[in-house]
């Protein structure tokens, strides 16, 4: 695992504790289904956003209707006014993109 943290501060608490869930979750998902050798994980701060991005090289094939799991990450992310992208082709491995404002609405 590979971790890359370009970010100048901290955010508010309840930002930070959802990027803290996400990456976990994204983590424990990656741990469990995707039989990866590899995974990448970046928090980037770009104006107003942090910017997560999680990323595997395992086998694909996630979906958020397929269990809570990602239904939790996206109404977690939406809930603060965020937004989440998941691109899990089959094969190809899982990435998982959030933005989240650094001050909640």
């Amino acid at each position: 695992m590979e971790l890359d943290i370009r970010a100048a501060g901290r955010a508010a608490d309840p930002i930070e504790v959802a990027a803290y869930y996400v990456v976990s979750e994204a983590l424990t998902n990656t741990t469990k289904h995707a039989r990866a050798s590899h995974a990448h994980v970046t928090v980037e701060q770009r104006d107003a956003l942090l910017c997560l991005s999680i990323r595997d090289d395992g086998i694909g094939g996630a979906h958020p209707a397929g269990g809570s799991g990602l239904t939790g990450l996206r109404d977690r992310v939406q809930a603060l006014g965020g937004s989440i992208e998941v691109d899990s082709r089959p094969g190809e491995g899982t990435a998982i993109l959030v933005e989240l404002p650094l001050q909640p609405d």
